[in-house]
């Protein structure tokens, strides 16, 4: 009797062991090595996001386009000013990230050799490119051709610069203030003065391939004078020096 007594007394305290907060804490282990299971965000082991999306892969260009990590914007003016919102100037250049192979003739299939390529620091038209945010930056695809200038580094600097294909760099005359007939200096913003369409050739680029793969040689030369049409260049700011860019179907003379 003593004995049946015995057992259920026993079997009482194993019962409340089984409670007891050891034993508790030890229920939550398995629960524990879940949350470290959790999968991690895509981010976090390497994807690729591109406009808030997380792709496979890395986001390369074809053909002749080139993917450029924008510079950032300038929010302050040269007196100080803080630019906001939409006064902040978008600077329209970067560094190269990626560029495709080239472009090829559909016609003959002869490719372009591609003339830029990654980390280079480049110089595009104001409204070239399509926008995107990749990995969380701004990027922006053009073409080969939508490159006005290019340098082999971060610096800008005149003497390392190159213009691409059939470009020319001209160095543009300064436009000095004009004074009314008393004397009152008008700035160049306040008045509208045609542009200059003549100046000094500064950089010649390499010539443009031919639909049979030949390049075809400039017809000017660092030191010329030239005048081109009207409206057909596009400026650029080289240490504060004002220059421009235009193609040589646009050059009508040279002197």
């Amino acid at each position: 009797m003593r004995l049946a007594r015995i057992a259920p007394a026993a079997a009482a305290a194993a019962a409340a062991l089984a409670c007891s907060p050891a034993s508790t804490a030890a229920s939550f282990v398995p629960n524990a090595a879940a949350t470290f299971a959790r999968p991690m965000p895509a981010a976090a082991l390497g994807a690729n996001v591109l406009d808030g999306k997380d792709i496979e892969g890395e986001f390369t260009p074809i053909n002749n386009m080139v993917l450029v990590k924008k510079a950032g914007t300038i929010d302050t003016t040269e007196g100080g000013i803080i630019l906001t919102g939409k006064q902040k100037i978008s600077k329209s250049e970067g560094l190269i990230v990626s560029a495709g192979p080239g472009r090829t003739n559909l016609e003959t299939g002869f490719q372009s050799p591609m003339p830029i390529s990654a980390g280079e620091k480049v110089m595009f038209g104001k409204y070239d490119g399509t926008e995107v945010t990749y990995n969380g930056e701004k990027h922006t695809l053009i073409r080969d051709d939508d490159v006005l200038v290019k340098f082999p580094s971060d610096e800008s600097d005149l003497d390392a610069a190159e213009v691409l294909w059939d470009a020319v760099l001209v160095r543009v005359p300064q436009i000095e203030e004009e004074k009314s007939a008393s004397g009152i200096l008008f700035a160049k913003t306040s008045t509208k003065q045609k542009k200059s369409s003549v100046g000094e050739v500064v950089k010649v680029g390499p010539g443009r391939y031919a639909f049979n793969g030949e390049l075809m040689e400039m017809d000017v030369s660092p030191g010329d004078m030239i005048k081109y049409r009207d409206f057909a260049a596009q400026e650029v700011e080289i240490r504060d020096e004002e220059f421009a860019v235009v193609r040589m179907t646009d050059i009508l003379a040279k002197f």
